[in-house]
């Protein structure tokens, strides 16, 4: 129903016959009628395109709830029904001009030289499907308006919201915590471990490197998005070790011409490490798992008592990109012993999946 612009339709409904009448007017004055005819023409006229008008709007509302919007079976009904009720109005409307003392005016002189013939019905039901074919024009023209400047909008938030995704995570990549913790377990790992510490360096590269480089993609592969997750996720392995357990568990095939947000699963991860408490005795237990078209991220919950203050911005943005790319939230689950949020993996980089 969101999709059907019914107040351009009403607007158009009701300007676009005032300017047809308008013309049925003028043209009927140059032909010297006399005013009453001229009057007369220019009303029925204005009837009949917005009884048309309004005819053809009510079909789309009461078949669109009923129907799949803008599916094949909802277009070929929609013109089904709407050419036979523009038939069937014109029919009963001839004859009740026919039939009253409007006919002296409306009706032809010609008329009755045809009147026992089967000229005037074809004549008025040409009439009707003619006005009925400028009416559909006009809806369509008014639907279609109404859906790319609807597309142009989506894509501007969508714009917007992959941006600050993106400039949230470029802020956290350089916060002071952010760099403290890095180059406090680099610093620690080349004491201790230098071999772990040449690992850790490239984790961190390859991670920031990916982060400014993809920064400016509404839309990454999934292979680039799990690479992603997993240097971040080894980095704080290294960090925490045996407080912090993970497993990426994909399909490999489904790695190759598969998408996600930029930036969808590396902020699920952060909010579990950030929010629950880790500890070789209690370790935090992360798992991304494909399951079907979706992948879902889980969690253990050891909710820490004392958390850094979070505005939880960060899942409210993955939301409305999800919103605004399928249609579809993001799912949340939250059983009081895992946390688990699933998202839908996309089938092409197109700036439309919406099933």
């Amino acid at each position: 129903m969101k999709n059907i612009p019914v107040r351009s339709l009403v607007r158009v409904s009701l300007i676009a016959p005032l300017c047809i009448a308008i013309l049925v007017g003028l043209t009927s004055s140059a032909k010297e009628y006399a005013l009453n005819t001229v009057l007369l023409k220019s009303a029925l006229m204005y009837i009949v395109i917005f009884f048309m008008g309004m005819y053809n709007l009510g079909l789309m509302l009461l078949l669109a709830p009923r129907l799949q919007y803008g599916s094949r079976n909802y277009k070929i009904i929609r013109i089904i029904l709407s050419f036979t009720g523009a038939a069937l109005f014109n029919y009963l409307l001839f004859r009740g001009i026919l039939y009253s003392s409007l006919h002296t005016y409306l009706i032809p002189d010609w008329y009755d030289q045809v009147r026992n013939k089967m000229i005037w019905p074809m004549l008025f039901l040409l009439h009707g499907l003619v006005v009925n074919v400028l009416v559909f024009i006009l809806h369509n023209y008014i639907t279609l308006l109404h859906a790319k400047n609807h597309t142009e909008l989506e894509n501007a938030r969508l714009k917007f919201a992959n941006t600050e995704a993106i400039n949230q995570l470029l802020r956290q990549q350089i916060h002071p915590h952010f760099l403290f913790n890095a180059l406090n377990t680099l610093k620690s790992l080349i004491r201790r471990h230098p071999e772990k510490a040449e690992e850790y360096l490239i984790h961190l590269s390859d991670f920031l490197r990916a982060s400014i480089s993809k920064g400016q993609r509404d839309i990454i592969s999934l292979k680039d998005e799990l690479k992603l997750s997993s240097d971040y996720l080894e980095m704080q392995k290294m960090r925490v070790g045996e407080a912090l357990r993970f497993e990426i568990s994909v399909d490999q095939q489904s790695l190759s011409n598969k998408w996600l947000p930029a930036f969808s699963l590396q902020p699920l991860l952060e909010n579990a490490i950030k929010h629950n408490v880790l500890t070789v005795e209690d370790p935090l237990y992360l798992a991304v798992i494909q399951e079907g078209e979706y992948l879902k991220v889980v969690n253990n919950l050891q909710i820490k008592h004392q958390t850094e203050v979070s505005t939880g911005s960060g899942l409210m943005n993955l939301t409305e990109r999800y919103r605004m790319l399928t249609g579809e939230d993001i799912l949340i689950e939250d059983d009081g012993k895992t946390f688990t949020v699933k998202i839908k993996i996309l089938q092409h980089a197109g700036s439309h999946h919406r099933g």
